[in-house]
């Protein structure tokens, strides 16, 4: 009899991505919307594994995971929770309540056939699975231990699947690679050696090669404004630090010298020392403050998500620029705003025209708010995960998620007298992100 998975999360978009994945290993999949739906499902059905999402209108995914462990019926079925949540005390909270790890919503098809494997869903090959119910009828076991001399060849294929399909990636990266790109560049520009060897075709290629020069020449204007400006940024830091070493080296030749004005040349170099840190001290507060410039973020948006990861990278590729060492700080508020709830997919916004009093929900609790600060893009967390090894320990981050407890601007203190619209405009204002920079001492 075929295998079954049990898909509980609120987001339908989320429960077909997963429920494709798992059909392609000939997995029976069923899919519930709530927590409690699922404990219902329970009732009458046991899956062979559960992927159970964290944040759900009602019970959430670790109410729902206590529950099920708490069932002597239910105990034994492996929970896998399927979350954008990430971070090693997530992940301690999630087994420590029973559940077998942590997928990222955002994950690869061979991750989920890892994972199938791992939890023995899924056989390594079919081939495999039958030769081992056949030893095992022939030696009176159950099939549930296999035996030691299957544990080569079950490796052997297991490999074997995790590098064909790895390949297949690498294959299709290799063919978009620059490398590509740049050979069919040098292909459509290189003059031919000999014209009595053109092919008559080479009219049909003018338009396409026109195309693609035109494309090359408006890269190299980008890339030469670009450098014009880092040229013109360099080249007064270069002037500055040249004067500060012609500073230095009339001291020298002061000291040596003996000559009674050296005090006054050493006064120089003190205040123009003084000058550069001012300088400095201004660069760091100039970037600090451009980063701020798009520190708000939409309900709907990540708040520590793609848009935010482009601006810190900017920001510490300019800090770095300037050898900066000290603490980004990047601080995260999240608004409460006048919601209807949509029943299967959550919350959304609600109407302009409603009163803010015939709301669903306004707001959430501490706790929710608090987590729904710290939520990142996969590509965010990779960033701040190899942060150290790119500045070499110099640049460093702390992210701090103050949830709904420090609004900037105050709500109205009685719903029945304002819209929805009015109380979201405000909420939309508290929906921020704030980074700060912090130099370390000398």
């Amino acid at each position: 009899m075929g295998k079954t998975a049990l898909i509980v999360d609120d987001s339908k978009s989320a429960r077909i991505v997963l429920k494709k994945m798992l059909e392609t290993h000939d997995l029976s999949v069923d899919m519930a919307e709530s927590a409690e739906d699922a404990l219902d499902y329970l009732n009458d059905n046991r899956p062979d594994v559960i992927f159970m999402d964290h944040l759900m209108p009602g019970m959430d995914g670790f109410q729902a995971v206590s529950a099920i462990k708490n069932n002597p019926d239910t105990a034994t079925i492996p929970i896998m929770m399927y979350t954008s949540q990430e971070g090693e005390v997530y992940v301690g909270q999630a087994r420590a309540l029973g559940a077998v790890g942590v997928l990222p919503k955002q994950v690869e098809p061979v991750e989920v056939s890892k994972v199938l494997k791992s939890l023995r869903v899924i056989g390594a090959d079919r081939d495999a699975q039958q030769q081992v119910r056949q030893d095992s009828s022939s030696t009176g076991t159950s099939g549930e231990y296999p035996g030691l001399e299957t544990l080569d060849q079950d490796l052997r294929i297991l490999i074997k699947d995790l590098f064909e399909q790895q390949r297949a990636v690498l294959r299709r990266d290799l063919l978009d690679s620059y490398e590509t790109i740049a050979s069919r560049v040098v292909d459509e520009i290189r003059p031919a050696h000999n014209e009595a060897s053109v092919p008559a075709e080479v009219d049909n290629a003018t338009e396409s090669s026109s195309l693609m020069q035109g494309a090359i020449a408006v890269l190299v204007v980008v890339t030469l404004v670009f450098a014009g400006l880092y040229w013109q940024r360099e080249q007064g830091w270069q002037a500055m630090q040249s004067q500060y070493a012609l500073l230095q080296q009339e001291v020298e030749d002061q000291r040596a010298n003996g000559a009674e004005n050296s005090q006054l040349v050493r006064q120089q170099l003190e205040e123009y020392e003084q000058s550069i840190g001012t300088m400095f001290a201004a660069a760091v507060s100039g970037l600090e403050w451009g980063a701020n410039l798009a520190s708000l973020y939409a309900f709907d948006e990540l708040p520590l998500g793609e848009s935010r990861l482009a601006i810190i990278e900017q920001l510490a590729g300019q800090l770095a620029a300037i050898n900066f060492s000290g603490v980004i700080r990047i601080e995260t508020h999240v608004a409460d705003f006048c919601l209807y709830s949509t029943g299967t997919d959550g919350y959304v916004l609600a109407p302009g025209n409603v009163p803010a009093v015939s709301c669903d929900r306004i707001g959430w609790a501490p706790g929710e708010a608090y987590e729904l600060g710290l939520r990142q893009s996969v590509a965010f967390a990779n960033f701040i995960r190899t942060a150290d090894e790119r500045s070499a320990g110099k640049i460093r981050y702390e992210i701090i998620s103050h949830g709904n407890s420090e609004p900037v601007m105050d709500y109205p203190t009685a719903p029945e007298s304002v819209s929805a619209a009015t109380w979201n405009g405000i909420a939309a204002k508290n929906n921020r992100v704030e980074i700060s920079v912090f130099p370390e001492g000398p």
